[in-house]
Formats: C-alpha cells, sequence, structure tokens
C-alpha cells in the first residue's frame, strides 16, 4: 500500500470529517474505507511486534579440568580467539556456585572466547573434578559451532589427538550443501563442527 502509518492517520482524520457529511461509501485522496481499516490493524500489529522481545542464544558455558588446555584447543583447533583469561577470588561470582554446583568459596579460572561472528560465545570454567562424560550414555550437551573448513578443522583436531567422527553430507532445509562431523575435546566435550556451501 506503500503509505506510512503517520500519514494513514492524517487520511483517517478526513475521512471521518467526510462521513459526517455523508452517509455514502466515502473515499478521500483514493483511499476506500477497507483499505485504511486494514492498513491500520496492520500499523497496528507491527507497532505490537517492533515492541515484543526476540531471544537468542548469546553464550555456552562448559565447565573443563584444565582451562588452559582447553583454551589451547578451542583456539588452536576450533578457530576461537581468547578475549579474557583470569582467577575470581573466593566468592567473586555468586552465581556460579549454584548454577556449576560447584564450591564457589574457592578461587575459579575462567575464560572467554568469541568466533568472527559472536564475541564472548564461549564460556569456559576450571574446575578439577568437573565430571568426564560417560561414552555408554547419550551425550547431554553437544557444541555446534561453524568452521570456514571443515577439512582443516578436522585435520587440526587428529594432530591434536582429539577423537574425531566420520565427515556426513547433506543438504539443509534452504537447498545448501553442508558437511558436519563430531569432535571430541580433551576435557570431554562433544564439538560439532560443519561447513556450509552454496554449491548443490
Amino acid at each position: 500500500m506503500g503509505r506510512s502509518c503517520s500519514s494513514l492517520k492524517s487520511e483517517w482524520a478526513g475521512v471521518v470529517t467526510l462521513s459526517q457529511q455523508r452517509v455514502r461509501t466515502v473515499t478521500h485522496r483514493g483511499v476506500s474505507w477497507t483499505e485504511l481499516i486494514g492498513v491500520g490493524l496492520l500499523c497496528g500489529l507491527l507497532a505490537v511486534s517492533a515492541d515484543a522481545q526476540t531471544s537468542r542464544i548469546k553464550r555456552i558455558s562448559l565447565m573443563t579440568p584444565d582451562l588452559d588446555q582447553s583454551i589451547a584447543f578451542f583456539t588452536g583447533v576450533i578457530g576461537f580467539t581468547l578475549d579474557f583469561e583470569g582467577t575470581l577470588p573466593p566468592g567473586g561470582e555468586p552465581f556460579l556456585g549454584p548454577v556449576f554446583n560447584i564450591d564457589a568459596s574457592k578461587p575459579i579460572r575462567r575464560a572467554l572466547l568469541s568466533t568472527s561472528t559472536e564475541a564472548r560465545g564461549l564460556f569456559l570454567i576450571e574446575h578439577p573434578e568437573a565430571p568426564a562424560p560417560d561414552p555408554d550414555k547419550p551425550t547431554a550437551v553437544v557444541t555446534v559451532v561453524e568452521v570456514e573448513s571443515i577439512d582443516h578443522t578436522l585435520a587440526r583436531a587428529e594432530a591434536a589427538g582429539a577423537p574425531v567422527s566420520e565427515t556426513v553430507t547433506d543438504i539443509t532445509p534452504e537447498g545448501m550443501r553442508f558437511s558436519e562431523a563430531m569432535i571430541t575435546s580433551p576435557g570431554g566435550h562433544a564439538i560439532l563442527v560443519y561447513e556450509l556451501s552454496s554449491a548443490p
């Protein structure tokens, strides 16, 4: 319809004035009642949609028994960059204790890492008693990461001694070809890496 909500409000006011003079079907500047009502409803829906909150995944937090080893793996193999690494003093981060079920009264080492598209998208927390995954049970958490080259990523993982699965290739619902494979980090984390390609 090509008109802004504000301009249509003015036209609506003009039509209301005219409607007091005419009981017949009224148009004003070529705008019919049905068009004005439809656009008015659409403007209201757009306003509500604009105010609605949109959820998005900002960060994944992983516990690791060896922070230095995990930093080296995620930066050297997967392709993250290290933004920050440090030690929290006892009681320095109250939420970590309840969330991860660890003793926050002791110093906690942690690090924040980024990808090229998501700043500080990975939070690593060191805990010497972090439980190792049980290979006989289903994997509870899988971190999915898009990489520029799956072949290069898998080669780096194998060179680092990390277990690597077979590569699977398929087509997304949007018609994009992708390849993906699972890597197990030294800390026991399941990392699904994938590469997208627009080629059929």
